[in-house]
């Protein structure tokens, strides 16, 4: 995805930024003119110097236009406006900038760059993950899929593993890889220097998991990946656990995956409620994974669902003339969060929200512009 930053405020408005952009008609201003060279006519036209007249230039598309022009629906040049699209600074007239395949005021660019969240696996490595499944077991299954979730989201996510304390049968799971930037392979790592043995503390491991530095991060967003294939054997709490998780600022959200025919399905239903994030539809409201086609497919759901919605700006823009285009849509800014993105000046960070957040996440978005001064609110026409 292209991201930038364009159109910058520049002085009081004095060229009008804020039109929309060209029409789609002919071009020129309808009437004859009479020249002897093509400087003689009025933007978009050429001079027939058979008839000593001005008439349209002919395109196809707008690197055929000139002198602040732009190819028109009709195929021929057209006197552009602020916002109206553009192959090139030349396609632009008053001094603009073509920028995001649009004419603007002049700025500078700044980057906008996506937020990773955070996000710590939970998983079970109780005796019963070592019962067949198919001709493996459920957790060479279980590493496999995850070794495919880091391969497909790793740089887009900062990681984390805790695995239950397989020795001290109840005591809670501890932390094997700290969550951060680049420790996919760590986490490899320390799933092929283990295996299973030992009972189930969900609760407690959960409950020790609040405070904990690494998904306290409030610049970006935190999340627990809990896969179990078993109920609480340990007499934890695991819905008490995320709700306090989830209660914490900044909060912490628990996706639920529970793995095979031993699982306690209202438990795991209350605690993917309580974790805020409860799949639509339920139940089951957490994830039921049966076989290996099953749990990879739970993994690439929650992986994307995590994807960052949040962008860094590498420049502080003024909120109040600040305008975002997904390609040639025109985004609103929406304060209550509900659709569309708001702005934190603190942070210096975009968020969408809503539709707005599943297109980026989906990848249908293809330039994300995020402009500060001048509104080129328009349709876009292909080049």
């Amino acid at each position: 995805m292209k991201s930038l930053l364009a159109c910058a405020l520049f002085g009081a408005f004095a060229l009008g930024c804020g039109g929309g952009g060209g029409g789609g008609g002919g071009g020129g201003d309808g009437g004859v003119t009479d020249c002897t060279t093509t400087d003689d006519c009025p933007t978009g036209q050429q001079c027939n110097l058979g008839t000593g007249t001005c008439e349209p230039t002919p395109c196809t598309s707008n690197t055929d236009c000139h002198g602040g022009s732009y190819c028109a629906d009709s195929g021929t040049c057209a006197g552009n406006t602020t916002g109206g699209p553009c192959a090139g600074d030349d396609n632009c007239s008053n001094g603009e900038v073509c920028t995001g395949g649009f004419c603007g005021c002049t700025g500078d660019e700044f980057s906008a760059e996506g937020v990773p969240p955070n996000v710590l696996i939970v998983l079970d490595r109780s005796g019963s993950m070592d019962e067949a499944l198919g001709n493996s077991t459920k957790w060479e299954v279980a590493v496999d899929a995850l070794g495919q979730l880091l391969t497909t989201y790793g740089d887009q996510v900062r990681w984390g593993l805790v695995l239950y304390e397989g020795a001290s049968q109840c005591a809670p799971g501890q932390i094997e890889v700290d969550v951060g930037a680049g420790t996919a392979g760590m986490i490899n790592t320390a799933l092929g220097n283990t295996g299973p043995g030992g009972r189930t503390p969900i609760g407690d491991t959960l409950d020790g998991l609040i405070g904990y530095a690494g998904l306290a991060d409030t610049t970006r967003e935190n999340y627990i990946l809990l896969l179990t294939d078993g109920s609480e054997t340990c007499g934890g709490d695991g819905v008490t656990a995320v709700t306090d998780l989830r209660a914490q600022t900044p909060e912490v959200k628990t996706f639920v995956v529970g793995f095979g025919s031993g699982v306690d399905a209202n438990q795991l239903d209350d605690m993917a409620t309580a974790g805020g994030t409860a799949l639509p539809g339920g139940p089951p409201y957490y994830y039921q994974a049966d076989d290996a086609a099953s749990l990879q497919a739970a993994f690439d759901s929650i992986g994307a669902a995590v994807l960052s919605c949040t962008y860094a700006l590498s420049g502080n823009p003024d909120s109040s003339t600040l305008h975002v285009f997904f390609d040639s849509l025109d985004v609103p800014r929406d304060p209550s969060h509900g659709d569309g993105w708001d702005y934190d000046p603190a942070a210096g960070q975009i968020t969408f929200y809503g539709a707005a957040c599943d297109d980026l996440r989906s990848g249908s978005v293809t330039d994300l512009v995020v402009v500060s001064g001048c509104a080129i609110g328009r349709e876009l026409g292909a080049d």
